[in-house]
């Protein structure tokens, strides 16, 4: 059993990567000295683990509430939030209760938002089923939902006592999932380990049919997170690098209003290229970096533009004034994390509108 352990100043814990029913062995009894799981997860997670989950848990003779939701990034806003804590209080859940997030990204925001604030606080584990949130957002201890001015800008810091990776729950994902996961785990690479991006690039065509090659990659991704994490748990620094390709995803998703046109990973992987065209127009990187990243991209089936997406045209003014919305903004400045060269990046809050602008026509209008 693999481990990745996160050292930070109030709360350490440990990302597994074992199946269910091991990581769920290895809890300590003082995480469960309540008497009530509510376990939070949606269809497609709950159809494919939960059952394995219950049976792991049946150990612990322990009473379990269920809330099931329908997939979708929908379920991150504060009316859901409201409802599962409605639902658990009714249930006379108690602050020694215990909260697992069982499901992808959404899942994971959303339980451990309700963790952090239901009780002002109850332990909390997290077991991420998709390869975009066992790469990312599992680690780290961001929670949140969205508002109607944008993603993710409602939300705590809430660390996890527990997460488990269980590759085997990738196995039902379908490949669209799998690359939109996929973009956060290359982007990892892109900010912190040239030697990670090398390895994808030699494995470019066997990652998803080989597990064993799917899973050091998943591991080697995490390290540079949860080292990344542990040198500045509030995002007062470096850990701003982790928004490589955000400022324009973020900005793309909330244009397309979450309706599942685009999934969170392919808004990024197309900010991520609009960050390297952005970069190489300021000639922060080379023409010959922007190329290789855009043809592993293509090579692996990343989404590099909007070319596929049917709709109306796109204004870049409206993505520029969505951009100005994300939280990431200082002054009314738009952060942006640029690469240098691929594993090295640099914050920028000084990029002339202009050049903003040209790289959106481009990739809206290509």
């Amino acid at each position: 059993m693999r481990a990745i352990e996160v050292n930070l100043v109030k709360d350490t814990y440990k990302v597994l990567y074992s199946d269910i029913q091991q990581g769920i062995q290895t809890i300590q009894p003082k995480s469960i000295n309540g008497r009530k799981i509510a376990i939070i997860s949606d269809e497609g997670a709950a159809n494919d683990n939960l059952d394995v989950l219950k049976k792991a848990l049946s150990d612990f003779s322990i009473e379990t509430i269920e809330i099931i939701l329908p997939p979708g990034e929908k379920n991150k806003e504060l009316m859901v939030v409201g409802n599962i804590i409605d639902k658990i209080l009714s249930k006379k859940f108690e602050r020694g209760d215990l909260i697992i997030g069982l499901g992808g990204g959404v899942i994971g925001d959303l339980s451990g938002f309700v963790a952090g604030i239901v009780h002002r606080g109850v332990r909390f584990i997290n077991i991420p089923t998709t390869l975009l949130a066992q790469v990312d957002s599992s680690i780290g201890g961001k929670t949140g939902v969205n508002s109607k001015y944008g993603k993710n800008l409602i939300g705590c810091f809430k660390q996890p006592e527990l997460v488990i990776c269980d590759i085997n729950s990738l196995s039902t994902l379908p490949k669209r999932d799998l690359l939109a996961g996929y973009s956060e785990l290359v982007k990892h690479a892109l900010i912190g380990d040239a030697e990670l991006f090398s390895f994808l690039q030699d494995n470019v065509k066997n990652i998803f049919n080989d597990y064993s090659v799917l899973q050091e990659a998943i591991y080697r991704s995490a390290l540079v997170k949860a080292d990344i994490v542990m040198k500045d748990t509030h995002e007062k620094n470096i850990r701003a690098h982790l928004n490589l390709g955000h400022t324009y995803g973020h900005a793309i998703e909330s244009y397309y209003k979450y309706d599942g046109r685009l999934l969170h990973g392919e808004a990024i992987s197309i900010g991520i290229i609009m960050a390297f065209k952005t970069s190489f127009s300021l000639g922060l990187c080379t023409t010959d970096q922007l190329h290789i990243v855009e043809d592993h991209f293509n090579k692996i089936g990343l989404l590099t533009d909007l070319k596929s997406l049917n709709g109306k045209k796109i204004l870049p003014e409206k993505i520029i004034d969505l951009m100005k919305s994300d939280k990431k903004v200082t002054n009314g400045s738009i952060n942006l994390v640029l690469p240098k060269e691929i594993g090295s990046v640099e914050i920028r809050n000084d990029v002339n509108e202009s050049v903003i602008l040209d790289v959106l026509h481009e990739t809206f209008n290509h």
